[in-house]
């Protein structure tokens, strides 16, 4: 990796401490923008870890203070036709942060957002469609697509609305308003702040929280979680097919013989 401040780097990296992993966004000299090379690399990563059973969270974070500023609008600046193919292949298919989204919302494994300073536009969408959501007292939110011209992505319709209640959703995805880190929590953006700078170190703590869940049986709460819990009968439902694949786990008996034995208990995922 050059070392030159003023060369644009855009790339995810990756620390390991233990069994969480780190996702860190580096694109300093964007305001670590995801740009469609920081996409596409973070989408390798998290397909990675998501099949990696030795990964039992994920922390994602941006370098040098500062969460994600959205998507890089040097990426937009595209005219006639070369700008009409791009938004007809984008209706033909599901794409763009979208798919990162995706994988985050149904992937198994518990995922924690450490987020300081600007969250803006896919920032915001990238910051809440995880499990759990730490915000330094200087960050900053905004679902700033709608300022561009352009609809909110990024899943936000649905994880907006899953935080903040439909009709919080609705004033801050359509006003594309800045709102501050009290303000997150308060709506349900920020489960928990911390002093800037400590953001991470909260996230590492909270991710170690989770890790520390059977495997299995967290997979299948998060999946019911996402896909389950519009209506009774789809919760009734997923009830009725997951309950008795975690009961048959291997985890469970653990659980169950750990208790019994009054000894902590190992998980292996089985």
């Amino acid at each position: 990796m050059s070392t030159n401040p003023k060369q644009e780097v855009m790339e995810a990296q990756l620390r390991r401490e233990d069994d969480i992993v780190i996702l860190t966004i580096n694109n300093p000299s964007r305001r670590n923008a995801l740009s469609i090379p920081v996409r596409e690399d973070m989408m390798r990563h998290v397909r990675s870890l998501l099949g990696d059973r030795s990964c039992r969270a994920i922390v994602i974070t941006g370098a040098g203070g500062v969460f994600c500023s959205g998507g890089d609008v040097k990426y937009m600046k595209t005219t006639g036709e070369a700008r009409r193919d791009y938004m007809w292949r984008r209706l033909q298919r599901s794409g763009g942060s979208s798919d990162l989204m995706l994988l985050l919302l149904s992937g198994p494994k518990p995922v924690v957002t450490a987020v300081e300073g600007p969250a803006f536009g896919v920032g915001l969408g990238l910051a809440v469609a995880c499990d759990y959501t730490v915000a330094a007292n200087n960050a900053r939110f905004a679902a700033a697509q709608v300022l561009r011209g352009l609809c909110p992505d990024g899943l936000m319709y649905y994880t907006m609305t899953a935080r903040c209640g439909p009709g919080r959703a609705r004033e801050l995805l359509l006003s594309g308003r800045q709102f501050n880190a009290l303000e997150a929590e308060k709506y349900g953006v920020a489960h928990e702040l911390t002093e800037p700078g400590k953001a991470l170190e909260a996230a590492m703590k909270a991710a170690a929280r989770f890790a520390a869940v059977p495997p299995v049986a967290f997979a299948l709460a998060k999946s019911a979680m996402t896909h389950s819990y519009h209506t009774v009968e789809a919760t009734f439902r997923a009830e009725q097919d997951y309950q008795p694949v975690v009961g048959l786990s291997k985890d469970h008996q653990e659980s169950v013989a750990a208790f019994l034995e009054k000894r902590k208990p190992v998980y292996t995922g089985e």
